[in-house]
This record gives C-alpha cells, structure tokens and sequence, in this order.
C-alpha cells in the first residue's frame, strides 16, 4: 500500500467511526485531524513498519539494516501525513 492509498485508508475509517455519510459536509475536517492525530503520534513513536529496506542494500549489518528501517518507516509515514493534509 502507498502513501496516498494508506492517507486515504486512515481518513475513510475516522468518517465511519464519527458516522459521516457525506464527505462533503462539515464534519469532514473532525475525521482529517484526528486522522492527522494518529499520524503524528505513529510519528512519535519512531515506527519501524512498514520495511521496504532490503539486507543487501544497507551492508547487510543488523546496525545499518536498523537504521535503513527507520529512515523508510518515517519518510512513509510523513508522506501519509502529507497526503493527508492535501485532502
């Protein structure tokens, strides 16, 4: 899943859970910032998933697979956060 697809998945849920059949109407920035909310704190916790890092790629040492994870991890999720805000 990208960027855009997972922005767009995150959003959907938070419409559904605060019950808004119509993304047009004023309850939809409520369902952006708390999706925005979620982002930032999956942000915080300094995610590792998802990994597209191969072994190969980073020198094939746990130390540099490591930190290859997490450089991914975040530059996916601020690209959520970003597709996100573009909404």
């Amino acid at each position: 899943m990208n960027a855009k697809e997972r922005a767009k998945e995150i959003y959907c849920k938070y419409t559904e859970i605060l019950n808004i059949r119509d993304l047009q109407t004023t309850a939809n920035p409520f369902a952006k910032q708390c999706a925005l909310i979620a982002v930032d704190e999956i942000l915080n916790s300094r995610p590792l998933d998802p990994n597209y890092v191969d072994w190969d790629d980073c020198g094939a040492t746990h130390q540099y697979w490591y930190e290859a994870q997490k450089e991914e991890a975040l530059e996916f999720w601020n690209n959520v956060k970003s597709e996100l805000q573009s909404l």
